[in-house]
């Protein structure tokens, strides 16, 4: 009869302490997933933020083409420059806000983790355009400064712009693209360990 009741007791100690397992194991992938998300959005905001910003300053280019153009060369080599690159990273850019909406917690790890990598690819590629293009308006506007006997204000207005921009472009990658693809990539693979485990559990069993 006692052998009978520690029997009884030990089955219930053990389906308590699968239910706990089972409860532990659903609130940390309910937190990966929750961080992972959030990760994502600040990205998804980011690049629908550049978007915006692209498309308002589409129309200032032309305008400012169609207001000094045609009276200094390298003036008119930037504004062309300047347009150039945007309609180019447009199309760019909603493609890279397209592999983030690929991105689906409830579909395949490794799928996610293919679209996030090729994000993060799509990153590298940028910086080593802007790495380019960067210094490239930098020599041009500052040439179209010299061209138009540009005053010392301007000058200082021009430099503190490069300055501010500059910063913001290496925080921009630093904090905001770097940090959070890392974030997902380090999550998805705590999600693909998750789900991993039961069945390692199962073929153990087994």
């Amino acid at each position: 009869m006692e052998l009978d009741e520690l029997k009884n007791v030990w089955i219930s100690v053990d389906e308590r302490l699968k239910k706990q397992e089972i409860l532990n194991e659903y609130i940390i992938r309910e937190m990966t997933c929750k961080k992972t998300n959030k990760s994502l959005m600040r990205l998804f905001w980011f690049d629908g933020i550049n978007i915006l910003t692209f498309l308002l300053l589409l129309p200032f280019i032309v305008y400012a083409y169609g207001k000094f153009g045609g009276k200094y060369i390298f003036w008119d080599s930037s504004v062309i420059l300047a347009g150039v690159f945007c309609v180019a990273n447009l199309p760019f850019l909603c493609y890279r806000v397209y592999r983030l909406m690929k991105i689906d917690l409830s579909e395949n790890i490794k799928s996610n983790l293919y679209y996030i990598n090729r994000f993060s690819l799509q990153i590298k590629w940028e910086k080593n355009l802007m790495a380019f293009i960067g210094p490239v308006m930098f020599i041009l506007i500052s040439l179209t400064f010299i061209e138009r006997k540009a005053n010392a204000s301007l000058w200082t207005f021009w430099i503190c712009g490069v300055i501010l921009s500059t910063l913001f472009s290496y925080w921009s990658y630093k904090k905001i693209y770097d940090k959070n693809i890392q974030s997902i990539k380090k999550y998805l693979q705590e999600l693909k360990e998750l789900k991993e485990e039961p069945e390692e559990k199962r073929a153990d069993f087994d």
